[in-house]
């Protein structure tokens, strides 16, 4: 039988640029800079600033997003996945039921910066990491995640020591040592969604996935099949071991997992699995006044109505996985939007008494991204209202030019000016023709009164 492990770090060791289509390049630049403009706009939220109370900070040279400063790459890795998911506005994927890229991008930054790599050899690396990962998910699910692990960290650390060790051009053999002890470093549970916990995962995978790559660049060892040994990966997190790893490995370079089902990016920042309900809703908002609606059901999919059914949230972090409370909002407000998630709209009374009027009921349709929206108004009359989203917007149903546009804007525009904003989004939709991520990661990085003064200065001897 063909062992797995080696093979997927041969065809992750072997990938090429040239390999890349034009939709994946163009699809993989786009989810690249999605990843960045989240890691910026989550930089000053309160779980970033605790965790970096806490968690090692050496000096290095990998940049800090949206905040001044560089650390050791494992430090940057790590802090800077905690804030790409702190607004859990990140990318999904289908297949691996989580993030995709959010446990990939920090890490080869915080690489990237290190070598000085150019955005080829990023781009491809990110390739790299995301089509293993979400092809490993392919062997492992629905198992996987309905037993309560965390895709985001569980498949994605395997996919950060992939992304990683592509940069480092590790060989066949290293990649798959590689893939080993980042198997080992898989942790991360369901249950802590809605916490700061869930944001901590994402800085783990980055951290631990680059930590293996690392390792095994310096000749460190690890089982040569561990995603399919009798007490490997598959075994221990899925409580079985296919022996079908074709889904794996057919296509590879050619069939591109991040274009079919594909890599989604977020048009609101909150959990993926709500998503259609918040366009239904949508959809029917101002069509009657949300006093006259008696009652509103939403109904979703069973496995995804299992961490999304929660009536009362207690702050800002759980809210993102209330069915209820984010219906409501996009019945008053016709959006979700980052002030959904903070006071004072959090207590708003008009909310919590429409949010007290929601109703939640599973359908086993084939489709399990498909959402109804029903009112039930005081006349008697009911509206229903439908859509499908399969965790954001992919390449198959993808947001304009625009939408995206304006996502990174308010994203990066937290933090950064419009000019830099500006020069990032340009820097990062042509990432292949980057010819150094420091200069690109100093883009990333609010200006400093000094840094802002000397180009006053500068601009004014011109």
């Amino acid at each position: 039988m063909t062992s797995l492990t080696p093979e997927l770090a041969a065809r992750a060791a072997g990938l090429s640029f040239a390999d890349l289509s034009v939709a994946a390049r163009d699809w993989a630049c786009r989810a690249f800079a999605d990843t960045v403009a989240c890691g910026i706009a989550g930089a000053d939220e309160d779980v970033v600033h605790l965790a970096g109370a806490v968690l090692p900070a050496a000096a290095g040279p990998s940049a800090l997003l949206g905040r001044q400063g560089r650390l050791h790459p494992l430090d940057a890795a790590q802090i800077n996945g905690i804030a790409a998911h702190a607004l859990d506005f990140d990318d999904c994927n289908l297949e691996m039921d989580g993030h995709p890229s959010v446990s990939i991008v920090p890490a080869l930054l915080a690489l990237g910066d290190q070598l000085d790599c150019d955005g080829t050899d990023l781009l491809t690396a990110y390739v790299a990491g995301v089509e293993t990962e979400i092809r490993v998910a392919r062997l492992s699910n629905p198992a996987h995640a309905d037993r309560g692990w965390h895709p985001t960290v569980t498949f994605g650390v395997i996919g950060a020591a992939v992304a990683a060790g592509r940069l480092l051009r590790l060989t066949p053999e290293r990649m798959a040592t590689a893939i080993g002890i980042a198997a080992s470093c898989a942790a991360g549970l369901r249950a802590n969604s809605g916490t700061m916990t869930k944001p901590l995962h994402a800085g783990q995978a980055n951290r631990n996935g680059l930590q293996a790559a690392l390792l095994a660049e310096k000749g460190f060892t690890a089982g040569p099949a561990v995603l399919e040994h009798k007490f490997g990966f598959m075994a221990a997190f899925n409580g079985d071991v296919t022996t079908d790893i074709a889904p794996a490995l057919e296509g590879w370079g050619k069939d591109f997992a991040l274009l079919s089902p594909g890599i989604a990016i977020k048009q609101y920042p909150c959990c993926a699995f709500i998503h259609c309900a918040i366009d239904a809703a949508c959809e029917l908002r101002g069509t009657v006044a949300v006093d006259d609606i008696a009652e509103v059901e939403v109904a979703l999919h069973a496995r995804r109505l299992r961490n999304i059914d929660r009536p009362k949230p207690r702050d800002g972090l759980d809210a993102k996985f209330s069915t209820q409370y984010l219906t409501a909002r996009a019945l008053i407000a016709g959006t979700v939007g980052f002030a959904d998630f903070e006071e004072p709209l959090l207590s708003d009374g008009a909310t919590s008494a429409l949010a007290a009027r929601v109703r939640l009921v599973a359908h086993e349709e084939e489709d399990l991204s498909l959402g109804h929206v029903t009112l039930r108004l005081a006349d008697g009359r009911s509206l229903t209202a439908s859509a499908s989203v399969a965790m954001g917007r992919g390449p198959s149903n993808p947001m304009t030019e625009a939408q995206f546009r304006a996502k990174f804007d308010d994203c990066a525009g937290r933090v950064l000016s419009p000019d830099m904003s500006e020069r990032l989004y340009t820097s990062l939709i042509a990432l292949p023709d980057q010819p150094s991520l420091r200069s690109l990661t100093s883009l990333m990085q609010p200006v400093s009164t000094t840094q802002h003064r000397a180009a006053s200065r500068a601009a004014n001897e011109r």
